[in-house]
């Protein structure tokens, strides 16, 4: 037998799922196989092991644990439907704010154009303004002329 189909036999050896008649073929197979050998020493040392560290637990404990999860699940308040109602309740809401902060965006924007319109009138006032200064002339005078002989 192949060492692969030795630990597998040996697994459900393990887990009390090998037929009575495999057992002696089993062992047969495992005096000639040293790998399979150590992989059941292996195992029934684990299972030793776990043997001695399983603890019982008292019923007490249990029935707590088990109280303690009912009492959690009674402890929602909300059932589906009132979720669903809650959700719908929480859209309306929130349309109404979103509404409520648009319109007020809104009147902004026509305080912003109301402004910029005031602004371009005073801006074509003073350019009115300017245009109706008159020019001012400026006139120089030559304080040191420059003056060429020839020698």
């Amino acid at each position: 037998m192949e060492t692969n189909e030795l630990l597998k036999m040996v697994d459900e050896y393990f887990d009390g799922e090998l037929e009575k008649s495999k057992e002696q073929s089993l062992f047969i197979s495992l005096s000639a196989n040293q790998q399979a050998r150590t992989y059941l020493r292996q195992n029934r040392f684990l299972k030793s092991v776990t043997s001695e560290m399983q603890e019982v637990f008292p019923e007490k404990v249990e029935k707590n644990i088990l109280s303690k999860t009912v009492l959690y699940r009674r402890s929602h308040f909300l059932t589906p439907k009132m979720r669903a109602v809650l959700a719908y309740a929480t859209i309306i809401i929130l349309s109404f704010v979103s509404l409520f902060f648009y319109s007020q965006t809104k009147t902004y924007k026509e305080d912003i154009n109301r402004v910029h319109l005031d602004i371009q009138k005073q801006n074509r006032t003073i350019q009115i303004l300017l245009n109706s200064l008159p020019t001012a002339e400026v006139q120089g005078k030559y304080s040191n002329a420059v003056i060429i002989k020839s020698n």
